[in-house]
């Protein structure tokens, strides 16, 4: 009785230490679904939407974009001593394009003509930063890296010319030091470059026009070009990639998958992996999210450890955009909003991890989200600037910090101390049970010694350690019962010990009464519930494509899916809904 009152007390003793420890919510798919409370910065000077965001001399600085009335504004401003510092460009740049040059410079071009989004301009100027240096003289002026001239810092110089009047286009610095230069909305596109001269030079025509394209670099003097909507804002049947030096290639897995379409400007060098590979976001016809990868000019579905969700349990969340990577973490991000524009959505990528471990943030209820493209710090967190709630003629001025590298650093320190009281636990539980069972042995030895008299020998039963007949049978009919109602084989992590887990078991008995009742391995016995459940979907929605099929059906990746279901049916999935 004493040991059944010990463990007992332990018992509440984790009952107790669960309710410490942080709490994760899962969404229907198996995703943690976690809160998150952004820190206001101080707001820009005016609203913005359609505006450059980049770090140039070690400051965050946001240029052009239009302002209230979806009117243009020939302004930038950078963020420093905790204030939004306002400067004149050269130009107007509505939904125009910036590249942050090797040299620090940065170069800026195309845009709007007009207010209200019309139109598209030749403008090409250069902003020349505060530089990170500690002569003080450089820190009011320094010389162009292109001329002898030298320019004050936080200073806008127009010198030149796009080869084509462009807005919602692109632009990438290769290895070689050219800007690549693409893509238009509503006019002509090509391939141009910026070689340090005044004017961009035309150096190919496109296969496919693109509007807001990736562009992506694949060696020294080598990109790929890559878009989901054509000139006109209409998605492409057919997929197209254009190189700078090699020919055009045409990209089936994106016919499947659509790139994400964004509306606001965007550098394709923020969801570079930081191993020669991008990471992008695309969506089927359904509406599911997805993550591309993309190294050289191999396309793939990144394998995630469950369905990117799409609703959390305020609503359906709907993702705006591409995922920006931090490469130093190996994670990306990809922004999210409510139907009603009060809540905004994180979808963290951890894609060091195989499968990628998904983890989505939310918001309290804020009073305006946003849709703008979020940029990485230098720490690795998120700063959200401006941006739309759902009008374009009232952009926003609001400044957002969403601190990853805290909560990381505070959910490592919460598993140290986690694994701390485990152990502790772990100890007491070990030293009560050596306490009981030296306290019966010794209570056995007294009464051998000194029988009591008339009293009848106490004897205790114990459970067999072996499993029975008929507790193998009883614990095999738990375990199809936990898959048929429960239908925890769509975890696409499920293990053995989670089963055991559940059914209050260990993963020897789970082990032998699979092996011994149904003839299979665990791995085997999942994969045939799994391979029932996709046959289910394959009759009731046969246009869905394999790849949700796969992840729906608790399969971790479409290659799994495809050789298990071949190695259960002898068909492919193509084949066996076409012999039904």
């Amino acid at each position: 009785m004493r040991l059944v009152r010990l463990f007992s007390l332990l018992l509440l003793l984790l009952c107790a230490f669960s309710v410490v420890l942080p709490a994760r919510d899962r969404d229907g798919g198996g995703c943690p679904v976690v809160r998150i409370v952004p820190e206001r910065l101080p707001d820009m000077t005016m609203p913005r939407s359609g505006h450059n965001i980049f770090y140039a001399g070690g400051e965050l600085t946001v240029v052009g974009g239009h302002t209230t009335n979806f009117v243009t504004t020939q302004t930038a401003e950078y963020f420093a001593d905790g204030l939004w510092h306002l400067l004149p460009t050269a130009y107007s740049h509505d939904n125009g394009f910036a590249v942050v040059m090797q040299s620090g410079e940065v170069i800026i071009g195309g845009g709007h003509s007009e207010s209200l989004g019309i139109g598209q301009t030749f403008h090409l100027e250069r902003y020349h930063p505060s530089p990170l240096t500690s002569n003080p003289s450089s820190l009011t002026s320094h010389p162009s890296p292109l001329t002898s001239e030298s320019y004050p810092a936080h200073s806008f110089e127009g010198f030149g010319c796009l080869d084509h009047r462009r807005v919602l286009g692109n632009a990438t610095q290769l290895g070689d030091g050219r800007v690549i230069i693409t893509g238009n909305h509503y006019a002509e596109d090509a391939i141009g470059c910026y070689d340090g001269r005044s004017q961009v030079q035309h150096i190919k025509e496109v296969k496919q026009g693109r509007t807001n394209p990736y562009i992506l670099p694949i060696a020294r003097d080598e990109a790929v070009i890559i878009g989901s909507r054509d000139l006109r804002d209409r998605l492409h049947d057919t997929v197209w990639a254009d190189r700078v030096k090699g020919e055009p290639f045409r990209v089936p897995l994106l016919e499947e998958w659509k790139l994400v379409p964004t509306d606001q400007p965007f550098s394709s060098t923020a969801c570079a992996r930081g191993d020669n590979g991008y990471l992008l976001t695309a969506q089927d016809k359904t509406g599911q999210l997805a993550i591309v990868m993309m190294r050289d000019t191999v396309f793939s579905l990144l394998p995630t450890s469950c369905p990117i969700p799409m609703k959390s349990p305020f609503g359906p969340v709907f993702y705006k955009g591409p995922i920006v990577v931090d490469s130093l973490h190996k994670r990306g991000y990809v922004m999210g909003v409510d139907n009603l524009y009060r809540r905004q959505y994180v979808l963290a990528v951890d894609y060091a991890r195989q499968p990628a471990e998904l983890t989505l943030y939310h918001t309290d209820t804020l009073e305006h989200a946003t849709i703008t493209i979020p940029i990485v710090t230098p720490e690795g967190d998120l700063i959200l600037a401006g941006g739309i709630p759902c009008d374009n003629y009232k952009p926003l001025s609001a400044v957002w910090l969403y601190r990853f590298t805290t909560m990381a650093a505070e959910a490592e320190k919460g598993t140290a101390v986690a694994a701390w009281i485990w152990w502790i636990l772990a100890a007491i539980a070990i030293i009560a049970v050596i306490g009981c069972v030296a306290v019966m042995m010794l209570r056995k030895k007294r009464a051998e010694v000194v029988p009591a008299q008339g009293e009848a020998d106490e004897t205790e039963d114990f459970q067999t350690l072996d499993l029975t007949k008929e507790r193998s049978a009883e614990l095999t009919e738990s375990i199809c019962r936990l898959m048929d109602e429960e239908q925890v084989y769509l975890r696409s992590d499920l293990k053995m010990q989670d089963v055991a887990v559940m059914l209050s078991s260990n993963s020897s008995y789970i082990s032998e009464c699979i092996n011994n009742n149904r003839g299979q391995s665990f791995s085997q016995f999942i994969n045939t519930y799994r391979i029932s459940y996709a046959q289910e979907l394959l009759r009731s929605q046969p246009d869905m494509k394999m790849a949700i099929v796969a992840m729906k059906s608790g399969f971790s990746a479409e290659v799994s899916f495809f050789r298990n279901f071949k190695a259960a049916t002898g068909m492919t999935p193509r084949e066996w809904l076409a012999s039904q």
